[in-house]
């Protein structure tokens, strides 16, 4: 995995932006964060040039807004409301507030603006993944990975688990490659997510 240009949905503090910086030496690196206060401490984290590429805005398959779901541990934070098996296994994962943010798609967001490709996308956005994806037709033609948490449980309220997503990325040509990390659930030791890699072959495209 050697991108150009990293394209990072749900950048939360900068986690992610910050370690493509240094696997990737010299790729462009596109954060996108919904929560304006999350966003000011992500810019700091990242710096420059990285922190002139921040997107502050959520990404699903409309252009819109929406009610976003502040949660103590920013990480967890969602368009979706908390599922089930959230709550359950992790009880001091509660929303503080309620916010309305933008919402735009991928193809919207990255309409006639020029890229290096080969690209990494990586989207962390807590049960709304399939939406990134069904709002990214056209610009997932331009990418070459994608790194994308998928679930086994009922973290989210309306949350897609990994077969759906591996039929929708099926669909846009990626396969899937692997997992890079695991999440096991606190009170039954059971796998309830995961970063999961796909990759699209340009040469069958």
């Amino acid at each position: 995995v050697k991108p150009k240009t990293v394209v990072d949905v749900g950048a939360n503090l900068g986690q992610f932006a910050v370690a493509s910086g240094h696997l990737f030496q010299g790729a462009a690196i596109f954060p996108i964060e919904p929560d304006l206060h999350v966003a000011e401490q992500l810019r700091n984290n990242v710096g420059i040039p990285t922190a002139e590429n921040i997107q502050v805005t959520a990404v699903g398959d409309y252009i819109g807004s929406a009610t976003f779901h502040v949660n103590r541990d920013s990480q967890v934070s969602s368009l979706l409301p908390l599922g089930a098996d959230r709550i359950d296994s992790f009880p001091d994962s509660k929303v503080v507030e309620n916010v309305t943010v933008p919402v735009t798609t991928l193809d919207a967001l990255f309409d006639g603006v020029a890229l290096l490709e080969p690209i990494l996308l990586k989207i962390d956005v807590q049960g709304f993944e399939d939406r990134v994806i069904t709002g990214a037709g056209s610009f997932l033609k331009r990418v070459r990975w994608v790194l994308i948490e998928v679930s086994f449980s009922k973290l989210y309220e309306g949350e897609r688990e990994f077969e759906a997503i591996v039929d929708l990325l099926k669909n846009h040509g990626f396969q899937f490659v692997r997992p890079l990390n695991i999440h096991f659930s606190p009170k039954t030791g059971e796998i309830i997510e995961m970063d999961a890699l796909f990759w699209r072959d340009p040469i069958k495209v």
